[in-house]
C-alpha cells in the first residue's frame, strides 16, 4: 500500500480503527466539476519561496516553501480547467482596513492586529502564476468557510456544479471548513493532495487524513489531471464564464 502523508502521525490504535471502521472509501467524481483556489495569496505564500520562520517576519500567516510547491501543482489543473471551460473560483480576503469585520478572529492571535489581510492590498492578491482572469469568479470572504456569508452557493447552483475540486490553504482552516460545508451541501469533494498546504506540518497531515476519512477524496493531483483531461469541453455556461 502506498504510504500517505499522514501515516507517520497515526498511532497503531488509529490505524486499527481506520481499517476496521470502514473509513476512507472513495466518493468518486461527478460530471460537472468546478475548480476552487482558496486563499493562495501573498500573505500565505510569501513574495517568494523561503523558510517559514523567515517568512513569518513579514506575514504572520506565512506557510513556508510548501505554499509555492503547491502552486506548481495547481497551475496544470488551472490550465486544464480553462481548456475544458470548467468554472474557476477564487477566494480573496475582503476585510476592511479597520478590521472590524474580522470579529473575534483578531483576538485569537498575538499578532492579530497586523494588517496583512486588508482587501485590495498586495498581501491579499492571488499569486501571479495563478492570477484570476476576467471570466473567473472571485469570492470575497471574511470567515474560514467559503460558503459563510457569501454568494458562493448561488453560483454553484447556477452552474449546476456537482463536484468541487479544492486547492489552497490552509488545510486545517479555510480549506477544511469549505470542504466540510461542501460535503454538508452534498457536493462531491476532491482535494488534490499536493495542492493543499498549511503552516503546521502536523495539522496539515492530520486534517488531510480526517477529510479523507469522512468528507473528501484526498488523492494525487495526477489523478485529478486525468479526470479533468477526460471531460468534454463544457459549452453550456454563460459566455463570460467560458472565457
Amino acid at each position: 500500500m502506498t504510504k500517505r502523508i499522514w501515516d507517520d502521525f497515526l498511532t497503531e490504535r488509529d490505524k486499527q480503527v481506520y481499517a476496521q471502521a470502514g473509513y476512507g472509501k472513495r466518493g468518486g467524481f461527478g460530471k460537472r466539476p468546478a475548480l476552487f483556489i482558496i486563499d493562495v495569496q501573498y500573505n500565505f505564500c510569501g513574495d517568494k519561496p523561503e523558510d517559514i520562520l523567515e517568512g513569518l517576519k513579514q506575514y504572520r500567516t506565512h506557510c513556508g516553501p510548501e505554499a509555492w510547491a503547491a502552486v506548481e501543482h495547481i497551475v496544470p489543473l488551472l490550465e486544464l480547467a480553462r481548456e475544458k471551460k470548467i468554472p474557476v473560483f477564487y477566494t480573496e480576503s475582503a476585510r476592511r482596513p479597520d478590521m472590524i469585520d474580522s470579529g473575534v478572529q483578531v483576538g485569537k492571535n498575538h499578532r492579530g492586529a497586523e494588517k496583512t489581510s486588508t482587501e485590495g492590498t498586495h498581501a491579499t492578491q492571488t499569486v501571479a502564476p495563478l492570477a484570476p482572469r476576467p471570466q473567473d469568479i472571485r469570492i470575497g470572504k471574511r470567515k474560514p468557510s467559503c460558503f459563510f456569508g457569501t454568494i458562493f452557493m448561488s453560483h454553484l447552483n447556477f452552474f449546476d456544479v456537482d463536484t468541487l475540486i479544492l486547492t489552497g490553504c490552509t488545510t486545517s482552516g479555510c480549506l477544511r471548513a469549505t470542504a466540510v460545508d461542501a460535503y454538508s451541501y452534498n457536493f462531491k469533494v476532491v482535494i488534490p493532495e499536493e495542492t493543499a498546504f498549511d503552516r503546521f506540518q502536523a495539522s496539515h497531515a492530520i486534517n488531510l487524513f480526517d477529510l479523507n476519512c469522512k468528507y473528501a477524496d484526498v488523492i494525487p493531483s495526477a489523478e485529478v489531471k486525468d479526470y479533468l483531461g477526460g471531460l468534454a469541453v463544457r459549452d453550456d455556461l454563460p459566455t463570460g464564464v467560458q472565457g
